[in-house]
């Protein structure tokens, strides 16, 4: 059965994901694909807090489905699942859109590589030049935003083992005291802390010492589907982490990049993962068909979204209108095309939902909820 707190929190993830390039467009951070000469701060610290906030519960989820899949599926068979939903619509999105990325990104300047970012010269070819370029050469190739599938991929597999063992385990129902909560944000502090993370914001997977920060994230995802205690206790305290990762946050943007940072880096991060996990099965969401038409949009919208937000962005950078307005154009207007192309492009035409990572077959419409008759 479909847990709808979960469905829910996908569906947040990606419409913070989306409002997170948004932003960072406008924000401080150099290291991206297109850059507005204008910084706006607020930017900056909005593309801050979706980033040490959605990718983390994004990992931590991916962590609980792999159990629950592992209950439902031999070990070999999930392998087969998770190279059919990571890495085949990583090979396609890379092929799809990883060249409009480039080349929108070469023509403005900036070629972001395993290297970091360099300024280059103007790029003198049309797209048409460029495209079997691109194809062709290793360098000219980019899986930009897809890095998440790159990093999640490897991190399920190499956890496998642990994975079984949790999946076999009889469900630990034992409600913890509330102070048990807070304890996985130590581990992810002095993890940060240990390999300098988080910063830089370089997703190379050869390079970067981050990916242990994402599997541990994963492995605790995990560990929250075999303890379902720990879940209710979650939402007794999800109010408390709300504000812990509030303040935390806050020392997060005073401190800056320093190890003081990544210390409120890993606390941010874990508080909001459990109040969001929290708050979200406290007010669970109904069953409805809208509620399983956009959690079954997430993955394909996340990998089709990117190559569009930088299109509208180019043609909104020149427009003489306020940046916060920039912003919000940017994200409403990539958000409706996104979920035009997934519907009428991807979601009836099952080779496209395999390039996508989705199951071939459409699943069943759940029906609506019936008012019940008064007796």
């Amino acid at each position: 059965m479909r847990r709808t707190d979960i469905d829910g929190l996908r569906i947040l993830i990606c419409i913070g994901i989306i409002l997170a390039h948004a932003f960072l467009i406008f924000a401080a951070e150099p290291r991206y694909h297109l850059k507005s000469a204008e910084v706006w701060p607020v930017a900056s610290v909005a593309f801050e807090f979706f980033r040490v906030t959605t990718t983390p519960l994004f990992f931590t989820i991916a962590g609980w489905s792999s159990v629950v899949s592992l209950r439902r599926r031999s070990s070999g068979r999930y392998v087969l699942e998770r190279v059919s939903r990571l890495l085949v619509p990583l090979i396609a999105g890379v092929l799809l859109f990883g060249s409009i990325i480039k080349y929108i990104e070469l023509s403005h300047g900036r070629d972001v590589g395993f290297y970091g970012l360099r300024m280059v010269g103007d790029l003198h070819m049309s797209f048409s030049q460029f495209l079997p370029l691109s194809l062709t050469r290793t360098k000219l190739m980019t899986w930009s935003h897809l890095w998440f599938l790159v990093y999640l991929l490897p991190i399920s597999l190499a956890l496998l083992p642990l994975l079984i063992r949790l999946a076999r385990s009889v469900p630990r129902t034992t409600v913890p005291a509330a102070f048990v909560v807070y304890l996985p944000a130590l581990p992810l502090m002095a993890l940060l802390v240990a390999i300098k993370g988080y910063w830089p914001f370089l997703p190379n997977l050869l390079a970067d010492w981050n990916f242990f920060y994402y599997a541990l994230l994963f492995a605790f995802g995990a560990g929250i589907a075999a303890w379902p205690g720990f879940e209710t206790r979650l939402q007794s305290e999800a109010r408390r982490l709300l504000v812990v990762g509030l303040l935390a946050f806050t020392g997060l943007i005073l401190s800056g990049e320093s190890q003081i940072g990544r210390l409120f880096v890993g606390l941010t991060a874990w508080s909001f993962i459990a109040a969001g996990l929290g708050l979200a099965a406290r007010y669970k969401p109904t069953a409805t068909p809208a509620l399983n038409y956009l959690s079954e949009a997430t993955m394909p919208v996340y990998i089709i979204h990117h190559a569009p937000l930088l299109l509208i962005g180019m043609a909104v950078l020149s427009l003489a209108i306020p940046v916060w307005l920039k912003v919000i154009v940017i994200w409403l207007a990539t958000s409706a095309v996104s979920m035009a192309a997934y519907h009428w492009l991807i979601r009836p035409w099952p080779p496209i939902r395999f390039l996508m990572g989705m199951n071939v077959q459409a699943p069943r419409t759940i029906p609506a909820p019936q008012p019940q008759p008064n007796v």
